[in-house]
């Protein structure tokens, strides 16, 4: 993979459902550097006026930057690695301010998906919904059935008038 896909890819993959809710700062500028062998390159990272912007160039008058392969990144935002253990480690080269750094990672993570709970009360309704369907078919047959006894001894009634 070369760096514009893999620059292509991580923008697809995280601009549209960051959070920017998260970023403190009214002017946040992340130069990346990716040191994979295969895709290694530059971007930047910044929020400006309340947008969020992914640019494939370097940005000299950003705030942090980062030296980082492109799976850490992802591991980082995802929050299956720790970014500030890694710094720590060395697998990660960071200079500026590093408090922009990890306002970005958080806000690249996104919203917070709705807690379980939610998702109980929409299975809830949705039993609701089964249950009236099915007293809805219940009242229904029961109307047939009534209809088709009140027919009956209508027939019947009928038959024994006619035998008079």
């Amino acid at each position: 993979m070369t760096f514009i896909e893999k620059f292509d890819a991580l923008k697809k993959k995280y601009a549209a459902k960051a959070d920017i809710s998260k970023l403190k700062d009214p002017f946040i500028a992340a130069q990346i550097t990716l040191s994979d062998e295969d895709c290694g390159g530059t971007f930047y990272v910044a929020f400006i006026d309340g947008k969020l912007h992914f640019e494939p160039y370097d940005y000299h008058d950003n705030t942090v930057g980062l030296i980082i392969s492109s799976a850490l990144l992802e591991d980082a935002i995802k929050g299956k690695a720790d970014p500030v253990k890694a710094y720590l480690e060395g697998s990660l080269q960071a200079w500026g301010n590093l408090d922009h750094a990890l306002q970005l990672i958080d806000a690249l993570k996104g919203k917070k998906k709705a807690p379980a709970k939610k998702k109980a009360e929409e299975k809830t309704e949705e039993k609701k919904e089964a249950v009236k369907k099915t007293a809805k078919k219940k009242a229904e047959k029961t109307e047939k059935t009534e209809d088709a006894k009140d027919t009956k001894k209508k027939a019947t009634a009928k038959k024994k008038t006619v035998k008079e």
